[in-house]
């Protein structure tokens, strides 16, 4: 049985501009380049729909954001300066 921290969390296009440090804008942006990309790993496409806003599955937005090296570090993650 798969519990809630097991399952994939839906995310519309500001959970992912939160989750990646830009702008909705950009977010936007990156959807419109996956129509025509060629060569580079596109967006993923949107799962469904949910009150007419797209979705997508977070994991899978990590995914892409690792392989497309758009993943910042959160500032949890950065290594702290050393005291002195």
């Amino acid at each position: 049985m798969n519990t809630a921290a097991e399952r994939p969390r839906p995310v519309a296009v500001s959970d992912i501009a939160d989750l990646l440090g830009v702008s909705v804008n950009t977010v936007n942006q990156w959807r419109k380049r996956a129509a025509s990309a060629v060569k580079a790993i596109p967006f993923p496409p949107a799962e469904g729909k949910v009150a007419g806003i797209d979705y997508w599955w977070e994991d899978k937005i990590l995914d892409w954001a690792r392989q497309t090296r758009r993943l910042k570090p959160r500032a949890s993650d950065e290594p702290s300066p050393a005291t002195e």
